[in-house]
């Protein structure tokens, strides 16, 4: 009878996982403003037209909405983002989020600010 039981509870939490992990299937899409940002296919979507993000792009760019109007340090995002990949990666940051500016352009309530000696921070209106 214990083996049952047992056997009972692991079906149990099999299903209760399986249907979480369906469920959260559409938390990978996120309102951006104007856009539509889909995280799993890497994507931004505006009026029916779509732009392909980097893996990169697309990591950048959930930090920064998850943090929206936080400050975030270039430090912080460098190592979430890039870890230990070396030095020559700061300028990279650079580089990426000029790229999301340019993506995200078609909306003004959207703006990726530098904050001078600091870091970044996205702001929406």
């Amino acid at each position: 009878m214990v083996w049952g039981s047992s056997l009972t509870s692991w079906i149990v939490l099999i299903y209760l996982k399986n249907k979480k992990s369906k469920n959260n299937t559409d938390t990978d899409i996120f309102k951006l403003g104007k856009y539509f940002f889909d995280k799993k296919g890497m994507t931004l979507s505006l009026n029916k037209e779509f732009t392909e993000l980097s893996g990169k792009e697309s990591d950048l760019l959930f930090l920064l909405y998850s943090n929206e109007n936080k400050t975030l340090k270039r430090e912080y995002i460098l190592q979430e983002i890039w870890g230990d990949e070396g030095s020559y990666i700061g300028r990279a940051l650079d580089v990426f989020i000029s790229k999301l500016r340019k993506k995200l352009e078609a909306d003004s309530s959207i703006k990726i600010v530098n904050i001078r000696g600091v870091g970044y921070k996205m702001v929406i209106k």
